[in-house]
């Protein structure tokens, strides 16, 4: 081995670690997007916690082994490099062979036991990177700052660059590429070896990353639950796969069932006198099945007008312009074109959707009798409505449906289309009589629904509209509700058009301007009307009895609270367990509990991370125990913190750049590059008079957090619309300089922690490196549960008293 010596008389490995901090981002952002399509989108803050819990890990086991680690630094680096490449590509082909159920969770003891083993499993990547990264900041105490700026500009460049790899490849093909990198780190760290170690060293990390680039492909492909959507749609006989497309925001499968043919028809009247035409199913990442009719010379579109959707057409009259918000595969388009309506505007964030009906599928869909009337915009809703132009009709159909909805799997996504903030957005695109249209699915018992009402409620007043009840129409079918709303009251000939277009269609009444008790629950029986008794209560009696007593959580959803499919309640909890059998679980939703399980779990395992390293060091740490809670209280305060201000900038960037996806990789980006450039700026200013300048660098790095993030609480609802108008390439612009100044100063209480201890401490190292991992789990979870409570301003508030409180305890 080296002499230490000669090792510390060695420049760190910075393009290594440079190389593998990026390829350990990119690693970490494609979990979200394969966890996105093997399970939910909901698991996507689980893979920000593994990776953080990695870390944790790492910092207990290099303060038990730090001697021996220290002491042959070049062969360890290099080995949890390669490691690191494997156990990326073996971990999750591991984790693939789990039979984990995500909808079971409730009630099957089992599926957390696998969910704890695929945490475990998917931690060990992450543990070696920081095994590496820890070393060598530990190996190079004298340029801590610099090593973990590389550290940060590598990661923030590697979820750039995963980001370009899925424009090219589908997931399960940049699984291996990652893993290559990885591997291929180690190349550039091989000057910390001795001479006859670099031969067969290199030798192995090639061989290594041959064994990787053949790894057959049926071992790397996607197993998509076989609960979810698709998986149990190619069960059906005769069922084929027609087409997959990938892309970094979703995974597009378009099935044909030629035996059992598809019937999709939101909310479709018993009364109709025809049925849809011959359809394939197309599935968004393994669900929220769309589908594409074949439009034919043959074909008939009368059923589109047996829908509850279709009552803006007959309300309004002769509407000349529609625009369609979330357009999917286009049946919102076609019952727009049933009513020969001259000019459409078709909002589609998804390009890949768009692309199936125009170009494809575009002769079975018979694109050519509509693209000369239809223009089909790349945006978000909120992006597109930015502009302001007016319509005579906007509408809003339902999602696809789900075979995770009703189990409360997207509890703990976003949504901005359903806010306060979005519905006055769609209210201003209306011209004078125009109407505002939306349909989602209804649920048993009522949730959604009655969420949107009171979300419309509160926008329409908040717009300046102080009688809401004489502005709204709202009906209901057997599975889907059409909500109908007015800048100015419905006149006479509009409420009777809502109402003979809903009795000759059998819908039920569930609001009018003029409704009477005997109005409604006529058709659809519902054992109580719950929607015309929350309608009647919002409305008449204004106040919000209704919603505090009800069962489920149905308050407005805003910009700073965005869980719309959230409606877990703590007060009916009891409740639904004292049910029988598996039927109050199951009106529970999988969502929350599972976020609370997770966080109990994630608390044991920093427990356990943080007090386990006392018992190698207590005796140098009895030495000062008053400085030992100090660095407890450091590290866990600035590990919250960050992540608490980085996971909401994603969501604030989730409404700027419309897709989540995009929004975790330039938030991240963003944050760790800029971070980098902070704690590089430490590295320069500590070359002189370190004691002194370190107090004085920590004091003005918290003040402008502080004082940034507060001005950012107030500034970025005012800024969003005008950037959510903005091409997207001018929008993720924005999005970095909106990061920059604060991320900066981010970048600068680790490191400056880190040379503190070094004067006083510098044994406890990699003890407070794994307070800090250990705290960023639970951040990631945290930061949920807390944004679901206060919102994610909230957040931001906690983030900054955090900082303070480190401050304080430097």
């Amino acid at each position: 081995m080296q002499s230490l010596a000669d090792d510390l008389r060695t420049p760190p490995p910075l393009l290594s670690i440079f190389i593998l901090s990026a390829t350990a981002l990119a690693y970490e952002v494609l979990l979200i997007r394969m966890f996105s399509i093997v399970h939910w989108h909901h698991f996507a803050f689980m893979v920000i916690s593994i990776a953080l819990l990695g870390y944790g890990a790492s910092g207990s086991f290099i303060t038990v082994f730090r001697r021996w680690l220290l002491h042959n630094y070049g062969i360890v680096f290099v080995s949890n490099v390669l490691f690191f490449g494997l156990s990326s590509v073996v971990c999750f082909v591991a984790v693939q062979q789990l039979p984990f159920n995500t909808l079971e969770i409730l009630w099957d003891a089992s599926q957390w036991q696998r969910l704890l083993l695929s945490y475990l499993l998917l931690t060990l990547p992450f543990f070696f990177v920081a095994n590496a990264l820890a070393l060598t900041m530990m190996r190079f105490h004298q340029q801590i700052a610099l090593i973990y700026g590389i550290d940060l500009l590598g990661a923030g460049c590697g979820a750039l660059a995963v980001m370009v790899l899925l424009l090219l490849l589908p997931p399960d093909v940049v699984l291996p590429v990652l893993g290559l990198c990885g591997i291929a780190a180690g190349l550039f760290a091989m000057h910390h070896l001795v001479d006859w170690q670099r031969r067969k060293i290199a030798i192995l990390l090639l061989f290594c990353m041959l064994a990787v680039f053949i790894t057959p492909h049926k071992w790397l492909a996607l197993r998509i639950s076989e609960y979810k959507g698709l998986a149990q749609t190619l069960l059906i006989k005769d069922a084929s796969l027609l087409g997959s497309y990938s892309s970094p925001v979703s995974q597009t499968d378009v099935v044909q069932s030629p035996l059992v043919p598809f019937r999709n028809a939101p909310g479709l009247s018993l009364q109709s006198p025809g049925s849809p035409p011959e359809q394939l199913a197309v599935f968004r990442d393994g669900d929220e099945m769309n589908t594409i009719d074949h439009v034919s010379g043959n074909s008939s579109l009368d059923y589109v007008d047996y829908m509850s959707s279709a009552l803006p057409y007959h309300v309004h009259g002769s509407p000349q312009d529609v625009l369609i918000l979330g357009s999917a595969t286009g049946a919102q388009i076609l019952q727009a074109r049933f009513h020969e309506i001259p000019r459409i505007d078709a909002v589609e964030p998804d390009q890949q959707l768009s692309l199936l009906i125009s170009d494809r599928f575009a002769d079975y869909y018979d694109w050519r009798g509509l693209h000369d009337k239809v223009a089909i915009h790349t945006i978000s809703p909120r992006g597109f409505a930015a502009a302001e132009n007016k319509y005579d009709l906007v509408i809003i159909g339902p999602a696809g449906g789900s075979t995770g909805g009703s189990a409360g799997v997207y509890e703990l996504s976003t949504s901005y289309d359903y806010t306060v903030e979005a519905l006055q957005s769609y209210l201003k695109l209306l011209r004078p009589q125009g109407l505002l249209s939306l349909t989602l699915w209804t649920s048993n018992p009522a949730r959604g629904n009655l969420k949107l009402f009171d979300t419309a409620v509160i926008a329409m007043r908040q717009s300046g509209i102080d009688f809401p009840e004489n502005n709204i129409a709202w009906i209901r079918s057997w599975n889907t509700a059409t909500l109908l709303l007015k800048n100015t009251a419905l006149t006479a000939a509009e409420v009777a058009n809502v109402r003979d277009f809903s009795v000759s269609r059998s819908f039920d009444l569930a609001w009018l301007p003029d409704i009477k008790p005997q109005d409604v629950n006529r058709y659809q029986l519902l054992q109580e009307p719950v929607f015309y008794l929350a309608a009647r209560s919002l409305l008449m009696e204004k106040d919000n009895s209704f919603i505090e007593q009800y069962k489920y959580d149905i308050r407005a959803a805003t910009d700073n609270r965005p869980y719309f499919d959230n409606y877990f309640r703590w007060s009916s909890l009891k409740e639904f367990l004292s049910m029988p059998a598996q039927t109050g679980i199951s009106m529970i939703g999988v969502g929350y509990p599972t976020l609370l399980v997770t966080l109990v779990q994630a608390a044991v395992a920093a427990f356990v991370l943080i007090l386990l390293p006392l018992f190698f060091v207590r005796t140098e740490m009895k030495q000062d125990p008053g400085r030992r809670w100090k660095i407890v209280i450091y590290y866990l305060a600035i590990g919250l913190a960050f992540l608490f201000i980085e996971l909401a900038f994603i969501q604030k960037f989730t409404l700027i750049l419309s897709q989540p996806l995009y929004a975790v990789a330039v938030a991240l980006s963003a944050f760790l590059i800029f971070s980098g450039l902070g704690s590089l700026y430490v590295q320069r200013r500590m070359k002189r008079a370190t004691s002194v300048i370190i107090p004085v660098l920590l004091r003005r790095a918290v003040f402008m957090i502080g004082l940034i993030t507060l001005f950012y609480i107030v500034l970025l609802p005012l800024l969003s619309n005008s950037i959510m108008a903005l091409p997207e390439i001018a929008r993720i612009i924005s999005a970095f300089v909106l990061a920059a100044p604060l991320a900066f100063f981010m970048g600068m209480p680790f490191p400056l922690g880190l040379a503190t201890m070094q004067q006083n401490s510098p044994h406890l190292i990699p003890w407070a490196w794994g307070i800090n991992g250990c705290a960023s789990v639970l951040s990631a979870i945290l930061a949920v549960l807390l944004a679901i409570e206060i919102g994610f301003s909230g957040v931001m508030i906690c983030a900054v008293i955090l900082y303070f409180i480190a401050w304080r305890n430097n």
